[in-house]
C-alpha cells in the first residue's frame, strides 16, 4: 500500500521545498524520542521528508507512490538505496542544521554556558492610533510565560555538585535512527540541561529547572514615529533561562491605525488644501491644520494646482528627526457660474489677453 507523505508531514501536494523543511523541523521536534515523543510517528516523518526533500524521489513517488516500481530505492539499502554505516551529520547536507536544532550542535557536546539556557523570546502584536504614533505611548498586556522560580530564585536546588547522568560534562551520548541507519550524537544532558551540575535537593516548585510559569503584566514604551510594519526589539523581556540562563527578547510588531485628516510619507505629513482659482490667482494666507496646531500659509499669486507647499518641522518626530508638513494644492472649482459672473469673466479675459 502506498504511504501518503504530504499528509505525514501535513503540507498540500504543490507544497515548496522551504514548507516542506518547516513541516518537517516541527514536526520532528514534537515526535523526536529524546523529547519525550513517539519514535514511531518520528520514523514516519523521517521516512516522508527523505523522499520529498528530493527532487528525484519526489517526482518518482508523484508518478508511482512509495509503493511503485523502484520503491526499494527509497529505502536504507538495496539497490539504489543507502548505506548505513559510515556516516557523520555533516554527509546529511540539507539534515545537518535540522540535527542541530534538536541535539544542540555537533558531536563533542562539553558543559553548556548560562547561555545555552537562554529563555525563549516572546513576540506580541500591537496595535496602536495615529495620535499614539506621533506622541509616542505605553501599553500594557498580559502574558503567561516562564519567571525565575520564586521559591529557589532561579537557582534550581540546594548543595551543588557534578551531575550523576553526564558526569559533569553537560551531555551524553543518545542512539536515534534515521532513514540512513542508527546514528550517535553528543546531545545535551537532559538531567542538567548541559550544565554540568546537580544538586543535592532539587527545589520541590521548579523541580530544578529555576523557572516557574506566571501570569503577569507586561508594559512597554513604544516611541513616536514608528511604522506599521516595524517590528521593535526589548532586550530582556521575554522568557527565564533555566537555571540562571539569560533571559530570551520581546519582539512587538507595530500596526498603526490611519488617520482621516493625514497622509503619512517617511518623516512626512501630507494634507490638501482646497481653495478657488480666484483665490489661488489673487493669493492670500489660508489657515492649515497640522497635527500640531493650525498654521497661516501665505500663499503666492496666481499659484497653480497641485502646488505643493512646506510648512517645516511639523511632521513626525522620529528619533532625532522631525518631519515637515506638505500642502498640496486642490482647486475647488465653483459648482455654476451666474451671468453676472460670466460677464466678469468675460472682461477679465479681454483684459489679460
Amino acid at each position: 500500500m502506498s504511504k501518503d507523505y504530504y499528509s505525514a508531514l501535513g503540507v498540500k501536494k504543490g507544497a515548496s521545498k522551504a514548507e516542506i523543511k518547516k513541516a518537517f523541523r516541527d514536526k520532528a521536534k514534537k515526535h523526536h524520542p529524546d523529547k519525550g515523543g513517539d519514535e514511531a510517528e518520528f520514523k514516519k516523518i523521517n521516512e516522508a521528508y527523505e523522499t520529498l526533500s528530493d527532487d528525484k524521489k519526489k517526482a518518482h513517488y508523484d508518478q508511482f507512490g512509495s509503493a511503485g516500481p523502484g520503491a526499494g530505492g527509497f529505502g536504507g539499502g538495496g539497490a539504489g538505496g543507502y548505506s548505513t554505516g559510515g556516516f557523520s551529520a555533516s554527509d546529511f547536507g540539507g539534515f545537518e542544521d535540522i540535527f542541530s536544532s534538536f541535539f544542540g550542535g555537533g558531536g563533542g557536546g562539553g558543559r553548556q554556558s548560562a547561555r545555552s539556557n537562554r529563555g525563549a523570546d516572546l513576540e506580541v502584536d500591537v496595535e496602536i492610533s495615529f495620535e499614539e504614533m506621533m506622541n509616542g505611548c505605553e501599553k500594557s498586556f498580559t502574558s503567561k510565560n516562564y519567571e525565575p522560580c520564586s521559591k529557589c530564585d532561579g537557582a534550581g536546588g540546594e548543595g551543588k555538585k557534578k551531575c550523576a547522568d553526564c558526569g559533569g560534562q553537560g551531555a551524553v551520548q543518545k542512539q536515534f535512527q534515521t532513514p540512513f541507519g542508527n546514528m550517535a550524537q553528543s546531545v545535551t544532558c537532559p538531567k542538567c540541561a548541559g550544565t554540568g551540575e546537580g544538586f543535592d535537593k532539587l527545589c520541590g516548585k521548579c523541580h530544578g529547572e529555576g523557572r516557574e510559569e506566571k501570569k503577569n503584566k507586561i508594559t512597554i514604551n513604544i516611541p513616536s514615529g514608528v511604522d506599521s510594519g516595524e517590528t521593535l526589539r526589548v532586550r530582556d523581556r521575554g522568557e527565564a533561562g533555566m537555571r540562571g540562563g539569560s533571559r530570551g527578547d520581546l519582539f512587538v510588531n507595530i500596526s498603526v491605525k490611519h488617520s482621516g485628516e493625514f497622509h503619512r510619507r517617511g518623516v512626512d505629513l501630507i494634507t490638501e488644501l482646497e481653495i478657488s482659482p480666484f483665490d489661488a490667482m489673487m493669493g492670500g494666507k489660508f489657515s492649515v491644520k497640522t497635527f500640531w496646531g493650525d498654521v497661516d500659509l501665505k500663499i503666492p499669486e496666481n499659484t497653480r494646482d497641485g502646488k505643493v507647499f512646506r510648512i517645516a518641522k511639523k511632521g513626525v518626530k522620529r528619533g532625532h528627526q522631525v518631519g515637515d508638513h506638505l500642502v498640496k494644492i486642490e482647486y475647488k472649482m465653483p459648482k455654476k457660474i451666474s451671468s453676472k459672473l460670466k460677464e466678469l469673466l468675460e472682461k477679465a479675459k479681454s483684459l489679460s489677453s
